[in-house]
Parts: C-alpha cells; structure tokens; sequence
C-alpha cells in the first residue's frame, strides 16, 4: 500500500474515531433537544468511517462484499439522524412521531436488506470487483436503478435537514448563526462527496470519499458542541419559548389572513371556536399548541372559514378592545376581543391576531359588586335614616333605664350609614380613575376642613399648603383619598386634633394627613399594606381599603407612621409630574374654613 494509499486508511479511521468522541459527549447530554439524535447520527458515522477503513485493506472479493452490509448500517442510520437531530434542535421534536420514523426507515432498511442479498438479484449492482486506489481495497460496480433511488432518499433528507437548520441561522441572527453555519457547511462537504461517490466521478473514481470528509465533518461538528455551545444555546429554546408564550398567554389567540380567515389558533381558542375540545379532533386535551391539521374533521370546518362564522361582532379594523358574548359548552361566557394587524416587510396588512381573553368572572364581579353597593348605598342608607331618626325618638321618650338601649342604637345605626357612605366612596374611586384636571391644592383642602369641622364639631382641624399650589389629578379620587384619611382620624375621639398638609418634594407632592388620636390598629394597617382582604367590621376598615385603591390609580405612594406620643402620620405622595406651581410653601396664613388660604386651624 502506497503512502497515499496508508493516509486514506487512517484518515477513514480519524472520521469514525471522531464520530465516536462527538457523539459520546452528545450522548452524555442526551437530555438536551436533539441530543439523541446527534449521539445516534455520530455512531452512523462512526460505523461507517471505521467499516471503510478496514474495508481498503480487504481484497478478498467476497469478503470486501459482505463488509458492504455494516457499510450500509452505517449509511441507513445517518440520513434519518440527520433530519430527526434537525427537527429537535430546531423545536419541531413532536414532528419525530412513530409514523414518521417508520416512514423514512423503510428505504434504509429494505437497502441494507438488498445489499445482503447480493449477488442473487440486480437491483443494487452488477459486476462488483476490486478496483484498487493508491493501493487500497476500492471497488466498482455498475449500478442499478434501486441503487440511485436509495441516494435520491438520502440526498432529499439530508437536504432537508439542512433547511431546518438553515432556518435559525436567518431568522435568529448571530446567537445561531455560527454553530448552525458550521453544522451546515459540515454536512454539506459530506454531501457532495457522496454525490461524487454514486457517480464514480474524478478524481479517483472508485474512491469513496464521504467516509473521509466525515473525519472533517466531525471536527466542524465537534467544534460547534464545543466552541459553540450546541447542545447548551439552542433555537429549541427559542422556538419553544415563543410557542409556549403562545400557548401559556392565558388567552385564546386566533390568527387570520386579510380576509378574515382562520389560518391557526391556541389551545385556549378552542371552546371559542368550538372545535376540539376534548383533543381528539385538533391537538391533544392537554392544549399543545398546533397549527390547523386539514386531515381532521374538525379542522376541514375551520381551515377556509371566516373567523366570523365562528364569532360574530370581531371588528378586524377596530383598535381597541371589543366586548364578545358567546355561548360554548361551559356556558354563557363574556370576552373581551383585541384585533392586532400583522404586516409585511412593505408595512402591508396580511392577517390580524385576535386574542380573546375571558372576562365572565371580571364582569360577574363587577354585577354583584353594583347590586351590592347599591344596597349599601340606598336600601340600607335610606332604612338606618328610618332606625336613626326613631331611635333618637326613643332617647327623650323612654326611661333612664332604657335610654343607654336607644342611644346604642342610633350610634350602630348612624356606624352602618358611615359604611353607606364608603361604599359610595368607592364606587366615586373606581368611576372617576380616568378624569384627570388641574385641582388647587389650597381650595382642596380648605373644602375638607370645612366638611370637617361640620361632622366633627368637638374636634380641631388644622390646614398648611403652599400658596399657589396645583396638582393635575383626578379629583375625586384625591378628595375621597385625602377625606378618608382625615375621617378616620376624627371618628376615633371626641376631640382629636388632626392637621392636614401639603408640601413639595423630590418625590413629587406630598399630602400629610397627622392626628393626635389613639392610632390605627397594627393589625388593620398589615392588611392594607399587604393587600390581603380581611373581613371589614367597621366603616374605617373600608375607608382605608378606598384610600389604598385611591392612592394606586392615582399613582401614589402611601405611607403610615406612628406619632410620638400618640397618633398616626398618613402620607400620599402624588408622582412628580402632578405639581404645578410654586415648589416651596408659601407663608400667609389664614383663619376660617381654609378656601383659598393658606394655612388654618379652627376649633369646633
């Protein structure tokens, strides 16, 4: 054998023994997508760089032919790999169904079976003979139609391997391009020495270098695990993140051409559409995410369909929300429908995403919260008039014996018209979120130290604010905030001193609302703190619950502070864009209600 002939053989085993490191380490991170895969397409190349090479140094013809069948073994696993390790690298692993792996493993098989059966037929070759290269065991032979056939198969599934790995290196830019790259360029200088084998093409014509490039293949392949990460960054994970995100979003999401068509939707689509709802007629129950399968049943009534023979009143061309009433099998179901346009690289519109996002339990809340808070509001506001006015009857009509009986009630009954109240509080809170104007700060708060200076005549009301001052709010939300505040400070004690200011900060406007009363139960400021809803035994347990949701849609911060030695200090902080005018407290002073002035006390 020449010294040409010896640097064939050993490059022969160089391919197998890189096959078997590369794949080793794949196999050893075999719980990666598409590990196994590669792990099983590098023993297909192991077995065959090796069988190669010890094949060049047969020249026995029969036994040279037999070395033609773990040859084969070697070229039957490699194509299916390929494709398979493609799919699972790129996030398609639920393609690699039995069905499909049976597909693509009968030409391999039945090949590896022909060529066993050798000479007895002529569908692989004719004339198979030694035909030495550079001193080793090469062979020629005329082929047969099956033989061409059978690298048709592989050349078409290679090739569409590369084109799933393709498909990452343009779509995900640098993260993927390299170790794509180098998979690609990899598999293809094995490919077009295998096309140069089938053919007997020069130089060398009898001369099968696939085995040898495989020794290049598998240091490209082994520099993209090792340099590149391949089995740690993978496009799966891409792929997959964005069909989960789909598919986890939380609502049904349909897409549809220009035209209003169905082209694909999720698993949370479904029971909208009503199709598929027990898995058995597009994707399974558990909601995986597919596009419309046109072989089944259920997908030949959707796919073709306009999405409003499905759902009516989806208006493509509206831009906000849009408010959906269906019935599906779960019942009568409200969502709310957002139809987003979907572009092409000339901004020309070719589909709409529509997510529908189920707001039944929203809107149920919503109704019994109404009806609830009407009832707090009129029925209960306009019965406890009646049981106050009567019960203060009874405190000049009865006896001394009876009259502390009358006293508690009307003090219980005027507590529940206070809760009426709050409740009406709240609903001004939740309904005027979105009104915002420019509000003086000065006329603010005089207006609430007269209010109450009215309810609470016994105690002292004291207002300090800037000259000038204005904030651009939502003014009943601030007013309702800030009344609630000073309320829940006065109602605790028969003459509690409570003083209402305003100042400008760094962090934007604050409002201080201080009082010398007996304080805030700890276990009643966690609750807010924390948001937890605990039951509400008294009206100024909901009075903070309105302050806390006031203070989030105005974009506040609301803070509680003890006092030294008695009190509390409740502090809203509106944002820095609510200010205007003068950024320091002026210095008039005025007596009386506080409209207009600056700062005021004034005892009951």
């Amino acid at each position: 054998m020449s010294p040409g002939g010896v640097a064939i053989v050993l490059l022969a085993f160089l391919g197998g023994a890189t096959g078997v490191i590369v794949g080793g380490y794949a196999w050893r991170n075999r719980s990666e997508p598409g590990a196994t895969e590669f792990a099983v397409l590098m023993a297909g190349v192991a077995v065959w760089s090796l069988t190669y090479g010890v094949a060049l140094t047969v020249f026995d013809p029969v036994v040279r032919l037999w070395l033609e069948i773990p040859l084969e073994v070697g070229k039957a696993i490699i194509a299916p790999a390929w494709l398979f390790f493609a799919l699972g690298y790129t996030g398609r692993g639920e393609y690699v169904t039995r069905r499909l792996v049976a597909a693509v493993a009968v030409i391999p098989v039945l090949t590896t079976v022909l060529v066993a059966a050798t000479p007895s037929h002529s569908l692989m070759w004719t004339a198979y003979r030694i035909d030495p290269t550079l001193g080793t065991a090469t062979v020629s032979f005329d082929p047969g139609g099956w033989f061409y056939l059978h690298a048709g198969f592989g050349w078409a599934v290679i090739g569409a391997g590369m084109v799933f790995l393709l498909e990452p290196v343009i779509s995900y830019g640098e993260r993927y391009r390299d170790q794509g790259l180098a998979l690609i360029v990899g598999a293809a200088v094995s490919f077009a020495a295998h096309v140069k084998a089938v053919f007997f093409l020069p130089p060398a014509p009898a001369l099968d270098l696939t085995p040898l490039t495989l020794a290049f293949t598998g240091v490209l392949f082994g520099f993209a695990l090792f340099r590149f990460d391949l089995l740690g960054l993978l496009p799966a994970t891409q792929t997959l993140g964005r069909r989960a995100a789909i598919e986890d979003v939380g609502v049904g999401l349909v897409v549809v051409d220009a035209a209003g068509t169905i082209v694909e939707f999720n698993g949370a689509a479904r029971p909208l559409l009503g199709i598929g709802r027990d898995g058995d007629a597009n994707g399974s129950a558990d909601g995986v995410h597919e596009p419309i399968d046109p072989t089944s049943p259920a997908s030949d009534a959707a796919a073709g369909e306009s999405l409003a023979s499905y759902v009516s009143g989806v208006d493509l061309s509206a831009t906000g929300p849009q408010r959906i009433e269906a019935a599906d099998g779960d019942g009568y179901r409200v969502y709310e429908a957002t139809a987003s346009p979907i572009g092409d690289h000339t901004d020309r519109t070719v589909g709409y995403t529509v997510t529908f996002a189920d707001v039944t339990d929203r809107e149920l809340r919503r109704q019994r919260l109404e009806v609830l808070n009407r009832v707090l509001r009129h029925n209960l506001r306009n019965d406890m008039t009646v049981v106050v006015g009567n019960a203060d009857l009874l405190v000049d009509r009865v006896g001394d014996d009876e009259r502390p009986l009358a006293d508690a009630i009307a003090r219980r009954g005027r507590a529940l018209q206070r809760l009426g109240e709050k409740a009406r509080d709240a609903e001004a809170v939740l309904a005027d979120g979105a009104t915002a104007r420019e509000v003086a700060v000065a006329d603010l708060c005089g207006g609430l130290a007269t209010r109450a200076r009215d309810s609470y005549p016994d105690a002292s009301v004291g207002v300090s604010v800037p000259d000038g001052l204005a904030v651009t709010v939502a003014p009943t939300v601030l007013e309702t905030v800030l009344w609630n505040l000073v309320e829940n400070a006065l109602e605790h004690g028969s003459a509690v001193t409570v003083r209402l200011s305003a100042s400008v900060t760094d962090g934007g406007v604050a409002f201080a609302v201080a009082d010398d009363g007996p304080g805030i139960p700890e276990a009643e400021l966690e609750s807010i703190r924390s948001g937890t809803e605990t039951a509400l035994t008294h009206g100024s347990g909901l009075g903070l619950w309105v302050v806390r949701w006031g203070t989030r849609m105005l974009g506040a911060d609301l803070s509680f502070e003890e006092r030294d030695p008695t009190g509390t200090l409740a502090t809203v902080t509106l944002p820095p864009d609510a200010p205007k005018g003068p950024s320091a407290p002026g210095s008039a002073e005025a007596e009386g209600d506080g409209d207009g002035g600056a700062d005021s006390e004034k005892n009951g």
